[in-house]
C-alpha cells in the first residue's frame, strides 16, 4: 500500500476551518484573588509557518510501504438513538480509586445552568514539543505560573488543580452511572469515546490555565515520544521546586535519559537505547499502517448507551498510550500517579502525554482524508460535560472536536521518523528464540473452554484464515482482523499480554513466536470496601482486533491457510475466550 500526497487532504486540520457560530455573550467571571497580566501583541500571533499542518510531508518521508491509499465517500451517518449522554452530576458515588479512599466527586451545588460551549474565536494557538519548550524561558514561566495559580485556587473551585485531575478519575473510575441506570457506568477508556473525550478534557484545562494567566495564545506543549529526541521523560517536569514536579514517579524512568518503553510491562527492557527506539518506532508505524483503513482498530470499538454488555476494546493507540502511563507511574503499591487512571491527572505531565496522543489523532485524520471515522450518531452525539474558561458549565459533542482548528489549536510541524522506512521484520526477542530452540511444535485449534494464559508458557494456537491469496480490490472492501474475544482479567492489576503472527509448517509451529502483531493493556482498577480492604469486584469482559492485511504482506504470508497465533502474557492475571481470524468491511475503500 502506498499513500498519495495529496495536499487537498494533508493538512486539512490547519486549512478547512470548519463552521462556528456567532458567539452569544456571557458573562465573564473572574477568579477571586487573581490577577493576570496581558501578552503582548507578538504573544498572540501565529506565523504563517506555524499555521501550516503538521502534515505537510516530503515525499522522501513517506515510505511506508502500505500507510494507506485513497479513500472514497461513505454514506451518511447512521442512526441508532443510543449515543452516550451526560451523567447527572448529582449521582456521583464512590469510585474505584483506594489511592484516593474511593472519593473524587465534584462540589456539585446542583444549581449550575448548563448551556451549549461558545467555541473560542481566538487565533490559532500552537502547540509545541516539550523537548524543544524547555529552554524557552518566557514560555515556561507562565506554564508554571498558569499551574501554580491554578493549585492556589479554592480546593472547591472547579478551577483547582485537583478538582480538575479528579475530572479523570469520576470518567474513568466509574464515579457516575449513565443517564436512566444504575449499573452502567460511565466509562471514557476502551471505546471509541476515549480519543474526543480525552481531546476535550485536554482543550478546556489548556483554555482554563490561560485564562488564568490571561493569555490567549497559551497551550500545553506534548510529549513527542514517537521522536527519538522526544522518547525521554520530558525534563521540564524535572524540576522539584517546580510547580509541575510530581514525586509519586518511577524515579528510574524520568532521570539519566532512559527510553521510554511503549511496551513497558514493569520488566526493564534489556535492549540497547537504539533498538528500544527502533522497537517503539516500529510499534506507531503498525499501529497507523495497521488500521488506517478501520478506524475502529486505531480509536476503539463502538459503546452504546445504557447496555451493559458492551465488552471493552480499546484502540492499539489507547494501548501505546497506556505503557506510557506505566512507565511513568510508581512501580510499586497503587502505581501511582500516573499509572493509576484514578491519580493519573495529578501528574502534570499526563496532559502533556494526552497532547501527544491527541496529535496521533490529528495526524492519523489526516492520512484518512480526514473523513469522520464513524458515520454514526451515536458517535457523532454523544455529550460531555465540562466547565470551560468563564466557569460556565457546558455541553459538547464529538461531532464539534474532530477538527482541532474549531477548538482553535494547531501542533507544530516536527519529523515523523516513524513515516520512514525502518526495519521492523523480526524483534531481537524473535531472533534469539530462533537460535536457541530447534524444535518444531505441534500446535492445536483453541477450541471452546476459555484458557488463561501463563508467562512461563506462551499460548499457541492454529488460527484459519478465512481467505488466502485476495486480490487488490478484495483487500480495499474488507480488512483481515485477528480477533481475541472474551478477555477477562481475573485480578484487579494490570494485566498485559502481546500478540505475535507465524506462518506454521503444517499443524507444526516454528522455532519463534513471528512477527508482533499488537499488544492488549489494561490497567488496574481497585476499590476499598468499608472495611478498607480492597474488593475484588466483578470484571468485565474485553476484546482485542488486530488488523492483519499489511502484516500478512509483509511476512509473505498471502498464500497460507493457516497462521499461528501466539499470546505472551507480560504481567497480570489473563483469561481468553476464543482466537479467531475474520474479514471485516473497511470504513475507507483504499487503493493498496
Amino acid at each position: 500500500m502506498s499513500l498519495p500526497l495529496n495536499s487537498s487532504f494533508i493538512g486539512a486540520s490547519s486549512a478547512c476551518l470548519l463552521h462556528r457560530e456567532r458567539p452569544r455573550r456571557r458573562r465573564r467571571q473572574n477568579v477571586h484573588g487573581v490577577t493576570c497580566r496581558h501578552g503582548s501583541n507578538d504573544d498572540r500571533s501565529v506565523t504563517a509557518s506555524q499555521q501550516r499542518s503538521p502534515l505537510l510531508l516530503d515525499r522522501r518521508d513517506m515510505l511506508l510501504g502500505g500507510l494507506g491509499g485513497l479513500y472514497g465517500v461513505t454514506a451518511g451517518p447512521k442512526v441508532l438513538a443510543e449515543p452516550i449522554m451526560p451523567p447527572d452530576l448529582s449521582k456521583c458515588h464512590d469510585a474505584t480509586a483506594p489511592a484516593l479512599d474511593n472519593h473524587c466527586c465534584p462540589p456539585y451545588s446542583g444549581s449550575e445552568t448548563i448551556l451549549e460551549y461558545d467555541f473560542p474565536a481566538t487565533s490559532l494557538r500552537v502547540r509545541r514539543p516539550a523537548h524543544l519548550v524547555k529552554d524557552d524561558q518566557e514560555y515556561m514561566d507562565k506554564y508554571k505560573e498558569a499551574v501554580r495559580r491554578m493549585k492556589n485556587l479554592p480546593e472547591d473551585h472547579p478551577w483547582n488543580y485537583y478538582q480538575q485531575a479528579n475530572i479523570h478519575c469520576q470518567y474513568c473510575n466509574d464515579a457516575y452511572y449513565q443517564q436512566n441506570t444504575d449499573d452502567v457506568p460511565v466509562q471514557v477508556h476502551f471505546s471509541w469515546i476515549f480519543l474526543p473525550w480525552h481531546r476535550y478534557y485536554l482543550h478546556f484545562y489548556e483554555r482554563i490555565l490561560g485564562k488564568l494567566i490571561d493569555d490567549d495564545t497559551f497551550t500545553i506543549p506534548f510529549w513527542n515520544w514517537d521522536t527519538k529526541d522526544g522518547m525521554t521523560f520530558p525534563a521540564i517536569f524535572e524540576e522539584a521546586s517546580s510547580p509541575l514536579y510530581d514525586p509519586k514517579r518511577d524515579q528510574r524512568h524520568v532521570k539519566d535519559g532512559a527510553i521510554l518503553d511503549l511496551k513497558y510491562a514493569y520488566t526493564e527492557n534489556t535492549a540497547s537505547d537504539s533498538e528500544l527506539i527502533r522497537e517503539n518506532l516500529c510499534f506507531i508505524q503498525k499501529t497507523f499502517k495497521h488500521s488506517l483503513s478501520l478506524a475502529e482498530l486505531f480509536m476503539g470499538d463502538p459503546v452504546r448507551a445504557g447496555v451493559k454488555e458492551n465488552q471493552e476494546a480499546n484502540g492499539q493507540l489507547e494501548v501505546i498510550h497506556n505503557a506510557a502511563h506505566m512507565w511513568v507511574g510508581e512501580p510499586d503499591g497503587y502505581k501511582e500517579n500516573m499509572g493509576d487512571f484514578s491519580t493519573a491527572a495529578r501528574d502534570s505531565v499526563f496532559f502533556c502525554h494526552h497532547c501527544n496522543v491527541d496529535r496521533m489523532w490529528d495526524i492519523y485524520r489526516n492520512l484518512r482524508g480526514n473523513q469522520v471515522e464513524f458515520q454514526d450518531n451515536d458517535w457523532l452525539d454523544s455529550t460531555f460535560l465540562f466547565h470551560d474558561e468563564n466557569e460556565q458549565l457546558v455541553k459538547v459533542k464529538i461531532r464539534d472536536c474532530l477538527n482541532p482548528t474549531k477548538l482553535r489549536y494547531t501542533f507544530e510541524q516536527v519529523p515523523l521518523p516513524w513515516l520512514g522506512n525502518i526495519n521492523c521484520q523480526k524483534t531481537s526477542e524473535t531472533k534469539s528464540k530462533s537460535t536457541t530452540e530447534l524444535s518444531l511444535k505441534r500446535v492445536s485449534e483453541f477450541g471452546t473452554t476459555p484458557k488463561a494464559l501463563d508467562a512461563s508458557n506462551p499460548l499457541r494456537v492454529i488460527v484459519a484464515r478465512p481467505k488466502k491469496n485476495r486480490k487488490k480490490k478484495e483487500k480495499q472492501e474488507k480488512v483481515e482482523v485477528l480477533q481475541i474475544k472474551d478477555i477477562k482479567v481475573t485480578t484487579n492489576e494490570t494485566a498485559r499480554f502481546d500478540v505475535y503472527v507465524a506462518v506454521p509448517y503444517g499443524d507444526l509451529a516454528g522455532p519463534d513466536y513471528g512477527e508482533f502483531a499488537g499488544s492488549f493493556v489494561r490497567l488496574g482498577h481497585r476499590k476499598k470496601g468499608n472495611d478498607g480492604t480492597e474488593e475484588q469486584g466483578p470484571k468485565k469482559k474485553g476484546k482485542l482486533k488486530l488488523g492483519i492485511t499489511p502484516l500478512l504482506e509483509d511476512m509473505d504470508a498471502e498464500d497460507a491457510d493457516k497462521l499461528v497465533v501466539t499470546l505472551v502474557l507480560r504481567t497480570g492475571s489473563v483469561t481468553v475466550g476464543g482466537v479467531s481470524i475474520k474479514l471485516l468491511q473497511t470504513d475507507t475503500p483504499a487503493v493498496i
